[in-house]
């Protein structure tokens, strides 16, 4: 592997999403089948990536930073990538879905090797993950994503806000909404928004926002709370940070593992409004992309 010290500052970015503007960062060049459309058609490979964007440089590339998930690995993997003449890192999320999901990154990682891997949603799974594959497994949130800020109003609703999907794949959400909406303790809402800036904003004119993760799921709802400036309930296990406790720990993070627990919780903070906005919310610990490539590369 080409060390980081001769490096180019060059970094590009395969995902399957659109271009995210918020991602960008000096040095970044963001590619994939929703960004050019010319990818969309035939089989998604390194060929295509260094043959087929302006400004890369088919000899020297820099690193190349591939984010996708098990289902993605499975559905549209990424082909070719002994043919990238530089750094390899793979970012994986969404490990807690389907069957399998680990087993599916190692069998990928065994056929497309890459130099490292961090997982970005789970980093309670990097002992697990480091059982089954031959490179450098971590995680560090909130790797190379940054998200919508917003300004928490002067006064904000004193109700907890649930923002987030309950469809048919997330039955333990489903079942906790209707749980507080039934039993009517709190004053609680539940919304649908269509984007993350639309999350923000609905964010910032609440008291307190409910997160309830997937399986091991560090979700960007615990980054994009912050960003909004807002205190929250976490609906689960601490350990779900993994090794970074700081987190779990935050003045404004809050844990509860069972409905009464999480009433209980609420209404104490419900309790005193003025001390509930008081309590100080930092951003979230962002990477800058250097820092983050000699993290996830470091020996």
């Amino acid at each position: 592997m080409e060390t980081l010290s001769s490096m180019h500052a060059s970094v590009v970015l395969f995902h399957s999403g659109p271009l995210q503007p918020l991602w960008q960062q000096p040095g970044l060049t963001q590619v994939g089948p929703a960004i050019k459309c010319s990818f969309q058609y035939g089989e998604l490979s390194v060929d295509r990536i260094l043959g087929g964007f302006g400004g890369i440089d088919p000899r020297r590339p820099g690193v190349l930073l591939h984010y996708t998930d098990p289902f993605l690995l499975q559905a549209a993997p990424l082909r070719g990538l002994r043919q990238w003449p530089g750094p390899r890192l793979l970012a994986c999320g969404d490990l807690h879905h389907g069957s399998n999901p680990i087993e599916v990154l190692a069998a990928y990682l065994e056929a497309e090797p890459h130099d490292a891997v961090l997982l970005t949603f789970n980093p309670s799974l990097v002992t697990e993950v480091r059982k089954r594959v031959r490179v450098l497994v971590r995680s560090l949130p909130p790797t190379f994503f940054r998200y919508p800020s917003a300004v928490p109003v002067e006064r904000p609703l004193l109700q907890l806000l649930h923002v987030g999907s309950l469809g048919l794949h997330h039955p333990r959400r489903r079942e906790l909404v209707a749980g507080l909406q039934a039993r009517g303790r709190l004053p609680f809402r539940h919304a649908s928004t269509s984007s993350p800036e639309e999350a923000a904003a609905l964010y910032a004119q609440h008291a307190l926002v409910l997160n309830v993760p997937l399986n091991h799921d560090l979700n960007h709802r615990f980054f994009e709370v912050m960003v909004a400036g807002v205190p929250q309930v976490v609906f689960g296990d601490p350990g779900l940070v993994g090794e970074h406790r700081a987190l779990a720990e935050r003045p404004d993070v809050f844990w509860a593992s069972s409905l009464d627990e999480l009433e209980d919780l609420v209404l104490g903070l419900f309790a005193d409004p003025e001390q509930l906005r008081a309590i100080p919310v930092a951003p979230p610990p962002y990477w800058e992309l250097k820092d983050l490539l000699k993290a996830a590369f470091a020996p």
